[in-house]
Parts: structure tokens; sequence; C-alpha cells
């Protein structure tokens, strides 16, 4: 059994009362952008290196290195970062630039920056990680296909322990890109990054992640209902409740759900075009 021994969530109002306010469907925030807390650096973290970090990269400190704090196995724990959109604002930085004012005033940290693992480049160099690491995407299934992943790394041998992180941020590039293509009147949308420690022992709840719609009988069960830009609309799942009317939508938002999850357990729902996984989280 792969149990849930860490969690941590950087989300539109926190993480105190994140379960509560996401089984209500109450929106932590008015619209039309919910966004979380500019975090603090975290312990541990230098301040050269926090200020070499973009924004996302922060968030994915913040919300990795409090379940790290103690541990003494860093060499052998996996890293799973996923994310949709990756670090769009380096990017974007990096790439005005580039064509504006040509190749050689191009900024090499930009460019560092915009690399898709470079939030878990970051936090392993910072922190001292130097096992197996792994980035991906997966459309709005992005979260669950982390964990996912991370689960199977522990069972495939692979790996004894692993911190499954996943995230975007909002921004002004992509905020333009939704209008594109935007989602019904009336969405929020968010922002979140959140981080789980998936080990075979210890202590928490334990979680499978298994294809197709499978929810666990009499608990609550979360889903998206909206869809993401280009995107078509997900298949409905009755009796769901959509994260996205809480914390805002995003792709990675069901990680946070996850967390949110991990006391009380449920199960979440996550699509994209076909792809369809529940994570079952079974309370301790």
């Amino acid at each position: 059994m792969i149990r849930i021994t860490g969690a941590n969530a950087l989300a539109p109002g926190g993480l105190s009362g994140l379960r509560d306010d996401l089984l209500a469907a109450r929106p932590r925030g008015e619209g039309p952008h919910l966004r979380a807390d500019t975090p603090d650096r975290p312990k541990g973290v230098a301040g050269g290196a926090w200020r070499r970090m973009s924004r996302l990269s922060r968030m994915v400190a913040a919300a990795a290195c409090p379940l790290l704090e103690g541990r003494d196995d860093l060499d052998d724990l996996a890293v799973v970062w996923a994310s949709a959109s990756g670090e769009v604002v380096p990017t974007a930085r990096f790439l005005t630039r580039l064509f504006r004012e040509g190749p050689e005033l191009a900024s090499p940290l930009a460019f560092q920056n915009s690399v898709y693992n470079a939030p878990a480049g970051h936090l392993s160099i910072t922190v001292g990680l130097r096992g197996l690491s792994e980035t991906l995407a997966a459309g709005g299934a992005t979260g669950l296909f982390a964990l996912l992943r991370g689960a199977q790394l522990i069972e495939q041998g692979r790996a004894r322990a692993a911190l499954v992180i996943a995230g975007e941020d909002l921004n002004e590039t992509l905020e333009r890109a939704w209008t594109l293509n935007p989602p019904p009147a009336g969405t929020l949308l968010g922002e979140c990054v959140a981080a789980v420690l998936l080990e075979r022992g210890g202590e928490g709840p334990t979680v499978e992640v298994v294809q197709g719609v499978q929810p666990l009988e009499g608990a609550p069960v979360l889903a998206r209902a909206t869809r993401l830009p280009l995107e078509r609309a997900p298949e409905p799942i009755p009796d769901a409740i959509a994260p996205e009317r809480s914390i805002g939508l995003s792709a990675s938002m069901g990680l946070a759900a996850v967390v949110a999850l991990t006391e009380g357990g449920g199960s979440i729902v996550d699509q994209d075009e076909g792809m369809v996984l529940t994570a079952r989280i079974h309370a301790a």
C-alpha cells in the first residue's frame, strides 16, 4: 500500500479550511482570478537561491520544503514535478527579448528558468535531492497523472519514497491565452501548487490511482466540470463537486484536491481528452 505521509498546498485562501471549502464549493476569494499568497522563503533556502527562482519555482519550494524537514534519505527520494503550462513567465520574457533585441541580448537567467523542469531543478539543488527526477505534463489530468507516476516509481522499486509536486501560476501570458478560447461565463481562474510525499510504509492515508471513474462509495467525490482552453468539456460525473468553484480552474488542481482529502478521505476524478483517472484516498 502506498501512503501519503506528508501533504501541503499553496492555494487561494491558504491550506486552512481547504477541505471544507472544496466540499461546500465555497469560493476562496473574489474572481475572476483567484491567486495564492506569495510565499515566504522557506527554512533552509538561501537568499541567493531564492532570488534566482521564478515565482512558480518559489511556490514549489514553499510547498515542498516543509515535507522534507528532518529527512535523512534525500539521496533516495524521487521527485515528480508536473505542470500543464510550465514556466510561462520566464519563457515569455526570454522569447520577447530574443525577438525584439536579438540573440546576443537574450537573458541567460531567463533561459535557465524557462526550462520545463526548472522548478524541480531549483528545489533539488537547494535542498540536496539526488534521486531520480521526472517532469511531466498531462493537460487537465496533470495532477493525478503525477500522483500515479510517483506511486509507480515506488511500486517498481525505483524509489523508496516519492515527492510529487504539481502546479500552475496565473500570469499575463496565460490569461491572454484564455481569451482565445474562453471558459464558460462566470468561471473563476485559479493557481495552486500542491505537494505530497508518498511512501510504502509510515503513517497516513493510503492512496491508489485507477483508470476510469471509480470513486469510493459513501465518500465525497471531486471532479472538474469546466473545460480548460483548447480542450473539450469533461464528461460529467454524477454527484461530484467541482473544485474550481472553490479554488479556481487550473490544470493541476487535482493534486490540491488530494491534499484536501488526506483528512477524511474521498475521491478525485481528473480527465483529459479521453484519459480518465481516479485517485481514491482512504483515511488513516
